[in-house]
């Protein structure tokens, strides 16, 4: 909380922390989107393995509201 208080005190500051915000929210989609491809294999596999999807879906659930709070971040740096 100090360092986002100190980086928003100069201009510098704001801009790497909007391009850290910014690597975050891709690295973050990049999982996203391998969990949401590993959720739909399991979904699609003939014999579903119940425990494996409750898993993936916990995890495809976790870092889609990560992408979004780093999403909503984003938006109130970019104001």
């Amino acid at each position: 909380m100090i360092r986002a208080v100190h980086a928003l005190s100069t201009p510098l500051g704001v801009i790497t922390l909007r391009r850290e915000l910014a690597e975050r929210h891709a690295r973050v989609t990049r999982l996203w989107l391998a969990a949401r491809n590993a959720y739909r294999r399991l979904n699609e596999a003939p014999v579903q393995n119940l425990i494996a999807m409750r898993a993936a879906a916990q995890r495809l659930d976790q870092l889609a509201r990560g992408r979004a709070a780093l999403l909503s971040d984003l938006k109130a740096l970019s104001d």
